[in-house]
């Protein structure tokens, strides 16, 4: 029952391979399409889970599933009326993936003309932004996405019947190490309009969010080094 998780863990190996850097786009398509098949039971998650709302004191609840230094897996569980906060995904690639109920995801850009370069501000206080669409994504629905450019600056609220639950793939990951400032951080920001622009002001991680962790299933973690270990065996043989 693993097997279709196996399909996008080894996609996300080949797309985020440095290697592979030429077919990139026609990549990350695949992993994409293949994320948008996966369901909480390629995961081994029980609908149990989505269900003990009494049973849980956290608004949020965590899974780790996967991370190396090219990306990470994870699974959130959304509970009531509660929302991840505006957050950054700063020079990061992500899916999102829900698997359980619905989930409106505020998104924002940051300013930036199409030749204008990427930059990493590791203390941000003020960020100018473009509101975007927001979007509904539920188990029918493809993946929301976010780029480097577009909709890295996000916000992520249940708005079903009372638990919602996403799987999401970044990459880079958090804390992966950027070069001249370290490990890549994530910062929490309030929005407010100004004129025909958005600002989004950089603020404390929000006392109110917090999560509680949830066990990975065995399967899952057998899957993942399984497929860890052919990527890396691969990587090593074409490297002598």
């Amino acid at each position: 029952m693993t097997s279709h998780f196996s399909s996008v863990l080894r996609q996300a190996f080949k797309t985020f391979d440095r290697a592979n850097h030429a077919s990139f786009n026609a990549n990350l398509q695949h992993l994409r399409q293949l994320t948008d098949e996966l369901t909480y039971r390629d995961l081994h998650l029980r609908e149990e889970l989505f269900r003990n709302v009494a049973g849980h004191r956290a608004p949020c609840s965590y899974m780790h599933i996967f991370e190396d230094d090219r990306f990470s897996m994870s699974l959130f569980i959304v509970r009531g009326a509660n929302a991840i906060p505006l957050h950054d995904h700063p020079m990061m690639f992500g899916l999102l993936r829900c698997i359980w109920g619905q989930l409106r995801v505020d998104s924002y850009s940051q300013q930036l003309g199409p030749d204008d370069a990427l930059t990493y501000d590791p203390d941000p206080s003020v960020v100018k932004v473009k509101a975007e669409e927001p979007c509904l994504v539920s188990p029918d629905s493809p993946c929301a996405t976010l780029t480097p450019r577009k909709r890295n600056y996000h916000q992520i609220a249940q708005t079903g019947h009372g638990v919602a639950a996403f799987f999401d793939i970044l990459s880079p990951p958090y804390d992966a190490d950027m070069p001249t400032y370290g490990p890549r951080q994530c910062r929490f920001y309030g929005a407010k309009a100004d004129g025909n622009q958005v600002l989004l002001q950089c603020i404390p991680s929000p006392d109110t969010y917090y999560c509680d962790v949830v066990d990975t299933p065995d399967a899952v973690v057998q899957a993942a080094f399984q497929c860890a270990d052919e990527a890396y065996a691969e990587n090593a043989s074409g490297t002598q």
